[in-house]
């Protein structure tokens, strides 16, 4: 297997020699997790295209993939994977999503337990470009911060809801129901679409610490006012997407790309609607359920 940095990429490394389908080997194992904790973001290439049950089987060597929820948009067998597409044939929408900006988030953020690895294969892209998922560092944000401001937001609580943005709530979200692009798909309530995290989470990997906010899916600081909890929301996410910390992928058709959900948030850039895309993915979770990321200390 062969690990290569991206050029001139804040973080990033493209990954040749990965055993996708079948077994994964133990040593190969765990040189992709070292892989990750070094890179935060790894592009898998030349490998065989897994089917459905390899996919969500090698995903699942990283964790706990649970069910997605949705009665709509996951794949009809395979309640773990979901589909991602702008596409819709004969009235019906294929997955979930649509051609437009989608802004900053880490998956299932606004679950008790969250998410600690992403997949997302390519399985069409757009042939003009457009709808590259771009990928920021959250742990730098972090050690960016002098002692005094780490110190201040280890004290703080943030709300994460199943919402389009923290500036207003969707009314929708406390009837079970998430808007998805262009069409609404029932969750489980079982599953949740709110709950309350700690701003500053530690990865109990590695150590590093990350804060862990999104523009798409945290509603507030729980411990400042509305206003200040606005403001510093702002502050601290202006640097999502600045190019020293950012990687944007420009998606080729087979590509898997893992991340480190903990450490870094995402988004997807807009494109031509026209144009077809489709992507599967599945998102691993920590499972074990006493919040081992959870940071303790103030560094």
């Amino acid at each position: 297997m062969d690990v290569t940095p991206i050029p001139g990429a804040a973080l990033g490394a493209v990954v040749h020699g990965a055993h996708v389908t079948g077994d994964t080997d133990k040593t190969q194992f765990e040189d992709i997790w070292a892989a990750l904790d070094a890179h935060l973001v790894l592009v898998l290439r030349g490998h065989e295209t897994p089917s459905y049950e390899e996919f969500l089987a090698f995903g699942r060597r990283f964790g706990y993939i649970p069910k997605t929820g949705l009665t709509s948009g996951a794949h009809p067998d395979h309640n773990e994977i979901l589909i991602v597409s702008n596409l819709v044939e004969d009235g019906r929408k294929i997955g979930v999503g649509d051609a437009e900006w989608m802004g900053w988030h880490t998956d299932y953020s606004f679950r008790p337990r969250v998410s600690q690895v992403g997949f997302l294969e390519a399985v069409e892209v757009p042939s003009s470009g457009g709808g590259e998922t771009l990928f920021t560092d959250m742990y730098a944000l972090y050690e960016s911060l002098s002692p005094e401001e780490r110190r201040r937001l280890h004290s703080y609580r943030v709300r994460h809801a199943l919402r389009t943005g923290y500036e207003e709530t969707i009314e929708e979200e406390l009837q079970g129901e998430v808007s998805l692009g262009e069409s609404t798909a029932q969750i489980q309530p079982e599953d949740g679409t709110s709950t309350i995290h700690p701003l500053i989470a530690r990865n109990p990997r590695t150590g590093r610490q990350s804060v862990y906010i999104s523009t798409l899916n945290t509603k507030r600081i729980v411990d400042l006012a509305p206003d200040d909890s606005r403001k510093l929301l702002d502050e601290l996410l202006a640097h999502a997407g600045q190019p020293q910390y950012t990687y944007a992928h420009t998606w080729q058709p087979g590509d898997i790309v893992m991340w480190d959900q903990l450490g870094t948030v995402h988004a997807k850039q807009a494109f031509d609607p026209a144009e077809r895309r489709i992507m599967r993915q599945v998102v691993s979770i920590f499972d074990e359920p006493t919040d081992p990321w959870r940071a303790e200390v103030a560094a």
